[in-house]
């Protein structure tokens, strides 16, 4: 009896083998899903049997459409595997475990059932672990992508609905402020600012969360280029950083003529977390450098800060979302950035057709330089 056969004919009692296994495998709270694990798992072996009855006919002639069907016909039940044990919240190591157990139910169950074992059984093993092998593998990569594709949604839910009770507080804080009340007391003047200027930082986090989730769920960075003066964008900018980081002297050195078609909230956004990561990363106390020159071609910005190297090579992994620059951050006492500002401001350059350049080493600092096509 072929191997595909013996699984048709032998379904249940295999199962039955491999919930024996199972049971004493998997935690409490799982025993009542083998159930429904062990439904998938007979929908996995009957594909495999028409997969490898499929490569029986086949042997050495060209693959027929019946035949590519057939292997399809796995890949798309590992698929369905993957999806289903990540929505009930499977460990992947679980869903791994599956595999190597109902091999080893299925091998040990048919060659207990032959006398002897033939070349052409041999092939029918090579045929079974084959076709496992791919279902596995699907079942892996759609695990994989339904994990990241939830975080993802949840990240970008998260930021939009915390949104709203962060401009609330904002809101509330500049009442407060502004009220005659308040001026006459410093204390509470000084207490107020500072969460002002914690809530516009959590905002800007909040919307880089946001644009990530858009950019990983398949969106683009939406640029909506404007007639544009980057020099006051970009004075703007060093107010509102003055304002934020009163301990952190700036120096903002534009020469040139800075206006273009950009999308300047966005690249307002982009340099905003250049300076925040010079903030956070440099050396404290020492200045921070925002400069802009103008060509012909391009205008380049940069924003240099003092302080400890990043290694060469974590200079293009500091631009992955996500990833924090672990050494210049232990340096510095960081523990706030949530490691996608690099990641954001690359994608705000690149989608204006530009490319960010980083320089760093332990004599002349960091530079991190926003080339901006015109």
């Amino acid at each position: 009896m072929t191997l595909a056969s013996f699984i048709t004919e032998h379904l249940e009692e295999i199962l039955e083998e491999w919930e024996v296994i199972a049971r004493a495998r998997v935690t409490r709270d799982r025993v009542e899903q083998l159930s429904v694990i062990r439904d998938h798992l007979g929908e996995l072996l009957r594909a495999i049997a028409r997969d490898m009855d499929a490569a029986q006919k086949r042997g050495r002639a060209e693959t027929t459409p019946d035949q590519r069907a057939a292997r399809s016909g796995v890949e798309a039940v590992g698929e369905k595997h993957g999806a289903g044990r990540a929505e009930k919240g499977f460990p992947l190591n679980e869903v791994v475990a599956e595999f190597p157990a109902l091999r080893s139910c299925v091998t040990r169950l048919w060659l207990g059932s032959l006398s002897s074992v033939s070349p052409a059984d041999v092939d029918d093993l090579v045929r079974f672990d084959d076709a496992l092998d791919a279902a596995l593998t699907r079942s892996v990569t759609e695990f994989a992508t339904w994990l990241d594709t939830s975080r993802e949604k949840f990240l970008g839910i998260l930021g939009h609905d915390l949104r709203n009770p962060l401009s609330a507080i904002i809101g509330a804080a500049h009442l407060i402020i502004d009220s005659p009340k308040t001026n006459a007391n410093e204390e509470v003047r000084s207490l107020t600012t500072r969460i002002i200027h914690s809530g516009e930082r959590m905002h800007r986090m909040l919307v880089d969360l946001l644009d990530f989730a858009r950019m990983r769920l398949g969106g683009t960075m939406p640029i909506e280029r404007r007639a544009t003066d980057l020099e006051k964008s970009l004075r703007d900018l060093a107010e509102e950083f003055a304002t934020s980081q009163p301990s952190r002297p700036l120096r903002v050195e534009i020469t040139g003529d800075m206006n273009g078609r950009w999308d300047d909230q966005r690249i307002s956004q982009a340099i905003a977390n250049l300076l925040g990561n010079a903030a956070n990363h440099g050396m404290p106390d020492t200045p921070i450098t925002l400069g802009a020159r103008a060509s012909a071609q391009e205008v380049s910005i940069s924003v240099h800060n003092e302080g400890p190297p990043i290694p060469a090579e974590r200079r293009e992994q500091i631009f992955e979302p996500l990833v924090r620059g672990s050494e210049r951050s232990h340096a510095s006492g960081d523990r706030s950035s949530i490691g996608l500002g690099l990641y954001i401001a690359k994608a705000i350059v690149t989608g204006h057709g530009g490319h960010i350049d980083v320089d760093s080493s332990a004599k002349n600092g960091t530079t991190f330089t926003a080339h901006l096509p015109r």
